[in-house]
């Protein structure tokens, strides 16, 4: 790695930063630490949606799962318009009724509060481990592309995060992911640009290189097995759409981590145009991940690595990142930064606003006062636990293996 490509990375890192600090500045009160003071607009909620649930994982993997298998996995994208159907028509309105800080305020009035509190450590056990694992990987990745040390990597990144999402609040966090989008898709976006200035014939012969070994599949040539209900076919439209709209659905519907966003919307309008938004810019980033595959594959083949670096797509995707200019190397350490960061200060923000309304104020300070010193804390404490959790995630397999 170059000078250029630290320069780059330490860029990225002081900005993501100086957004907490500066929100740090103004008046917080607990609304403002968990919900904004429901006054944000359509536009970062909808981007903070997207690069909440779009974590690095996604940035490795989709593409990666393009160049093994090709591009049967775009068939789960037209999910993402059918699920707006819902959610933007159903469960926004139902939310903006009850008006709550927790998604599982609701089991309580509805059941009982065991229900509600059992709801919600469940959400808190899972995602602080699902954290752990979306730090991990993108360190990991991040450490084979520069040579920089994967623990040192993973105490920043998270050191980092849990400093601006416990000085500013969700406020902080989602202007952040505003800033973590741009910084997500531009990377992309570049390094698909050099990919093809680097192969003869351009996009086309990137394109023409990758029909070539199959990569076009199913729509090119056409595999009629995708229409098969036969459940020991790998990917087929049947299990991608009703797999899709199961995740999705429990994704935007009532995951805390997403729908909190939801919550600090100024007005319902504002909501449902920051979910049009977030769906648009999934799609948009997933179409430009599929031709990251295409990239990956072209270099390989034409650099005469192709079956020869394993069987792990990671591996030819930090060989690719390499073989591009100065800098690059950079960009995508920052977009890989950019999508870990994204999600797990969501995470952390989302998990202290859980156990604060859900545990806390419920049975102990039972909404009485509004404690911020003590919510912050609250946040750092997520913050270091998912931090030395992610340093012992590489122990337990493969990172498909983590990542399932």
């Amino acid at each position: 790695m170059q000078r250029i490509d630290y320069i780059i990375i330490s860029i990225y890192f002081v900005v993501t930063l100086s957004i907490g600090v500066y929100l740090s500045k103004r008046r917080i009160m607990q609304r403002d630490l968990f919900l904004a003071g429901r006054s944000m607009p359509w536009v970062p909620i909808g981007l903070s949606v997207m690069v909440t649930a779009f974590s690095a994982i996604n940035y490795t993997a989709f593409s990666g799962e393009v160049f093994g298998h090709g591009l049967y996995v775009l068939l789960c994208l037209p999910v993402f318009v059918v699920i707006s159907i819902p959610v933007t028509r159903v469960i926004m309105p139902f939310y903006h009724r009850i008006g709550v800080y927790s998604a599982y305020e609701y089991l309580e009035k509805r059941f009982d509060v065991r229900v509600r509190c059992l709801a919600s450590g469940l959400f808190i056990i899972w995602r602080i481990f699902w954290m752990a694992t979306a730090l991990y990987v993108p360190s990991t990745v991040l450490s084979k592309m520069t040579g920089l040390n994967l623990y040192g990597l993973i105490l920043l990144t998270g050191a980092v995060t849990t400093a601006y999402a416990s000085a500013g609040g969700i406020k902080a966090v989602m202007w952040s992911d505003v800033f973590q989008f741009f910084v997500l898709f531009g990377s992309i976006v570049v390094s698909l640009i050099f990919a093809t200035l680097q192969t003869p014939d351009g996009f086309v012969g990137m394109m023409r290189q990758g029909a070539a070994q199959g990569i076009l599949k199913p729509f090119y040539p056409f595999d009629p097995q995708i229409f098969s209900p036969d459940p020991s076919i790998r990917i087929t439209l049947w299990s991608c759409l009703i797999g899709s709209f199961t995740a999705f659905l429990a994704r935007y519907g009532v995951d805390q981590m997403v729908v909190q966003r939801y919550f600090t919307a100024r007005s319902l309008k504002d909501a449902r145009l920051g979910f049009h938004l977030n769906y648009v810019a999934a799609i948009l980033s997933l179409l430009m991940l599929a031709l990251m595959g295409f990239a990956i594959h072209g270099h390989a083949m034409n650099a005469g690595v192709l079956g020869k670096l394993g069987t792990q797509p990671v591996s030819y995707f930090c060989a690719f990142v390499q073989s591009l200019p100065a800098g690059m190397t950079g960009v995508i350490g920052a977009g890989l930064l950019a999508a870990s960061m994204s999600s797990l200060d969501s995470g952390i923000n989302s998990c202290s606003t859980a156990f604060t309304t859900d545990f806390y104020n419920r049975f102990l300070n039972k909404g009485k006062t509004e404690e911020l010193a003590r919510n912050r804390l609250l946040t750092v404490i997520f913050g270091i636990f998912i931090t030395g959790a992610a340093m012992s995630v590489g122990r337990l397999g493969s990172i498909f293996e983590i990542a399932n």
